[in-house]
């Protein structure tokens, strides 16, 4: 009796572990990279075709995040929607997305449909300043 009892206690504990991971190999490691940018700016109007190209563009320059590792971590980032103050990996492709978008350029206008312009590379583009204070809004007037 009991032995019946702890391996269905087993089995099911065994299945409750099992599926969860099986959800994470359904989706792929670049609609689970692009889940977390839109996650992170859903109050962004943000273009989904440029998402998909800057990770494309993303995963190409990178050749060693594709390891086992990186993929377990970016899906288990998108499926518990891990943010950017808890993980310095969703931190860093968004911070690079968004440098590598035209929201800057647009006076980070969140109005705006936000475009990706290109893989950002501080040393091919070292003149454009995404923080410089010509893009800035206009402080209103008092």
């Amino acid at each position: 009796m009991f032995r019946r009892k702890f391996l269905k206690i087993a089995g099911l504990g065994a299945a409750a572990v099992a599926l969860p991971s099986l959800g994470a190999y359904a989706i792929s490691l670049n609609e689970a990279t692009a889940g977390v940018i839109l996650h992170q700016f859903r109050f962004l109007n943000l273009d989904r075709k440029g998402i998909d190209q800057f990770v494309q563009d993303y995963y190409k320059q990178e050749g060693s995040s594709k390891s086992a590792l990186a993929q377990v971590k970016m899906r288990g980032y998108y499926m518990l929607n891990i943010n950017s103050d808890q993980s310095q990996l969703v931190r860093t492709i968004t911070t690079l997305y968004l440098l590598s978008t035209d929201f800057f350029q647009n006076r980070m206008d969140e109005g705006k449909l936000v475009r990706y312009q290109g893989i950002y590379d501080p040393y091919k583009t070292p003149c454009a300043n995404p923080f410089s204070a010509l893009y800035y809004p206009p402080a209103p007037a008092v």
